[in-house]
This record gives C-alpha cells, sequence and structure tokens, in this order.
C-alpha cells in the first residue's frame, strides 16, 4: 500500500512538472503564425518563458496558440504586425518581468486579450497603434516597474482598462493621442515615482 501512495505522488509531481515549467532561458521570436500555431506542440509543458518574447511578422493574424502561457520572465514586444487584429490567446499572461511593448500593431482596437496581466517589471509602452480606441483589457494591472508611455495612437479616445493601476517606478507620458478626450481611468494610481 505505501509503495502504491508513493507512486501515485510521484505521478502527481511528475504530471505538475511536465505541465507547468520554466523555459526558454534565451527567450524567443514568433515570426510567423505557423510558429504561434505549433509553439505548444514545440514546447510541451512550456507556461513560464524566462527569457523576451518578440511578436513581429506581416502574416501573424491571431496568438490563439500562446494561449498556455502564465508569464514571462524578460521583455515582451508586441510590434509591426500588420494583420494583427486582437491579443486574444495571452489571457492566461498574469506577469512580464521585464519591458511590455506594443508598437505599429494597426488594426488593434483594444487591448483585450491582456485581462489577467496584474505585473510589468520594466516599462508599459504603447506607441503608433493607429486603431487602438481603448486600453480595455488592462484592468487587472496593478503596477509598471518603470514608466508608462501612451504615444501617438490616434484613435485612443480614453484610458478606460487603468482603474486598478495604482503605482508607476517612473514616469507617465502621456503623448500626440490626437483623439483622447479625457483622462479618466487614472483616478486610483497613488503612487508615481518620477515624480
Amino acid at each position: 500500500m505505501k509503495k502504491s501512495v508513493l507512486l501515485f505522488a510521484a505521478l502527481i509531481i511528475s504530471f505538475i512538472t511536465a505541465t507547468s515549467q520554466p523555459c526558454l532561458p534565451n527567450g524567443i521570436t514568433f515570426s510567423t503564425q505557423e510558429m504561434i500555431d505549433t509553439f505548444q506542440a514545440n514546447y510541451p509543458g512550456c507556461t513560464e518563458i524566462e527569457g523576451n518574447v518578440t511578436i513581429q511578422g506581416a502574416g501573424i493574424t491571431n496568438l490563439n496558440g500562446l494561449n498556455v502561457m502564465m508569464s514571462i520572465g524578460g521583455k515582451l514586444e508586441i510590434r509591426s504586425n500588420s494583420s494583427l487584429t486582437s491579443l486574444a490567446g495571452l489571457e492566461g499572461l498574469s506577469s512580464v518581468g521585464g519591458n511590455l511593448f506594443l508598437f505599429n500593431n494597426p488594426l488593434i482596437t483594444s487591448l483585450t486579450g491582456l485581462n489577467s496581466l496584474t505585473t510589468i517589471g520594466g516599462y508599459l509602452w504603447i506607441r503608433t497603434n493607429e486603431s487602438l480606441t481603448t486600453l480595455t483589457g488592462l484592468e487587472s494591472l496593478t503596477s509598471i516597474g518603470d514608466y508608462l508611455e501612451i504615444r501617438s495612437n490616434n484613435a485612443l479616445i480614453g484610458l478606460t482598462g487603468l482603474e486598478s493601476l495604482t503605482s508607476i517606478g517612473g514616469y507617465l507620458f502621456i503623448l500626440e493621442n490626437i483623439s483622447l478626450t479625457s483622462l479618466a481611468g487614472l483616478n486610483n494610481l497613488a503612487n508615481l515615482g518620477g515624480i
């Protein structure tokens, strides 16, 4: 009986280890839709990426294959994706250890998909996303380790989505968002390190 219990416990521990583990200490760059679609098959059990993650490719249309990602130890860059319409697929991501860089994604209208993200260790840079109208999707974000820059998002009309943000370690820059009419959403910001 004792051997059976020990064997069962060993199987459970090995299953947990196999299904949730740190991986990719040197990071990964996704440049094609196929790389995203085959991520789980190529890296089984990879849920906590230790290095940097870059998502950049004209043919990338969705991030659904990344729905197992729970944390990124380094930075996350989502840039120059001319066919990407949504950040859906990143719903499991709760933390980014480094910077989060959202740049030149012309079809994204909101940040829905980042709904579980609570902390960013570095800065959050949201720049030149032509169709971005709202920051909805960041409702769980409570702290940014460095600065927050929101710049040149010409369709952005409000900061709804940042209501849970209470702490920014550095400066806050909101520049050249020509349609922005309100700063509502920053009402709970209590700590701004750059002041």
